[in-house]
């Protein structure tokens, strides 16, 4: 620490108003604008709720940093307006090196690909993340960003649970379905879910927008011959799609496919890339389910692209190699991230057993909010 202090410098570029800054492996050029929006100097912003207190158009367009200079841990800046603002270094860095891809222990951790090969699903207790000890939480999170996948153990196995349980995490997100939906074989099944067939790997409602981030799918009994669940991770295959057939992989990542749920009574449709990607190239979302996709009618010999892309994931994400297969059990509680990891089932036989779950959906910011305060719990600890 005493070395990266006495390689913390800041200077101010006399001919374009701009901050040269150097902390340890951080050596960055900051812009005024970039820099005065980031001030909390009394009255810059609301201390309820950090936001700020100024529109764009109330700071000069031609702003300047003017002065300079490190004191201790701060570093304080002065502008052409004469705002003056001071700024906690170690923060500071660790804004900068997010931005640059090297996320500070408040970002959850980057995914790491899996193949079925030596991965068991993470198991988490449910009486110890419920009283909010901090290091299972961390764990189970950990295991989330990491995996896009984990099994909560031990929770009520009653109808109505769920609210709790999920709610744990964060706000229920409802879907057309409701909030939570129970999966069991019914006799008029508005979607497939609700009946004994096997379904293959998939991501669930990729015809809604936004497709739903989380799924959580409570079991209540599960005494049925058949029905293990399946889990398989779809950053792994889409990479290897990547690597085995680029045209196919740039083909998915462009062409929108038209996702569609049409019961008569209800219509959702959504026209988007099967694999959609962030700016920096890396997978945001797979929506994978292919009893509901339907590509544009362009020239055949993209579509041939197109199938042969989309039958390559089909073979790879229902093969043994990726694909795990386990059973839930009552008060077992499945995690996925509905944009990542694609989850099924086996068959099942429900005259002879009975086989009832149910499910419900949260956004991705719950478990982000949920990771951040962890972390710094276990700082102020």
């Amino acid at each position: 620490m005493l070395a990266e202090r006495s390689r913390t410098s800041a200077c101010v570029d006399d001919a374009t108003g701009r901050v040269e800054f150097t902390h340890g492996d951080v050596v960055r050029t900051l812009h005024p604008m970039w820099l005065r929006e980031r001030s909390t100097t009394n009255g810059t912003i609301d201390p309820a709720n950090r936001q700020r207190l100024y529109e764009p158009l109330d700071l000069d367009g031609d702003l300047r940093a003017t002065r300079c200079r490190v004191e201790g841990e701060t570093l304080v800046v002065e502008f052409s307006d004469g705002h003056r603002a001071v700024f906690a270094i170690d923060g500071l860095a660790s804004v900068i090196r997010a931005a640059t891809g090297q996320p500070s222990d408040e970002e959850p951790p980057l995914p790491e690909p899996w193949v079925a090969a030596g991965f068991e699903v993470p198991v988490i207790d449910w009486s110890r993340l419920v009283v909010d000890d901090v290091d299972v939480t961390i764990a189970a999170l950990g295991a989330f960003f990491r995996h896009g996948c984990f099994v909560l153990r031990g929770t009520p196995a009653v109808p109505g649970a769920l609210h709790d349980v999920a709610g744990h995490f964060g706000r229920i997100s409802a879907t057309n379905f409701g909030p939570i939906f129970d999966v069991q074989s019914v006799p008029v099944p508005v979607d497939l879910a609700y009946t004994p067939v096997a379904l293959s790997a998939h991501t669930d409602q990729p015809y809604r927008r936004p497709a739903p981030g989380i799924q959580f799918l409570h079991t209540i009994v599960n005494d049925a011959p058949g029905g293990d669940s399946t889990m398989v991770d779809g950053l792994a295959a889409v990479n290897g799609l990547r690597e085995v057939d680029a045209e196919a992989y740039e083909l998915l990542t462009t062409l929108p496919v038209e996702y569609r749920y049409d019961i008569g009574s209800d219509v959702k449709v959504a026209r988007v890339p099967m694999i959609e990607l962030r700016p920096d190239g890396t997978l945001r979302q797979l929506r994978f389910s292919p009893r509901l996709d339907y590509p544009p009618a362009v020239e055949p010999d993209l579509l041939d692209v197109y199938y042969r892309g989309r039958r390559w994931l089909a073979a790879e994400l229902n093969h043994p190699s990726r694909q795990i297969t386990f059973r839930l059990r009552a008060g077992d509680v499945a995690v996925v991230d509905n944009h990542r990891v694609l989850h099924g089932r086996t068959a099942f036989d429900p005259t002879v057993g009975a086989r009832h779950l149910q499910g419900c959906y949260i956004d991705h910011d719950g478990p982000a909010t949920m990771w951040t305060l962890a972390i710094r719990g276990r700082r102020a600890e």
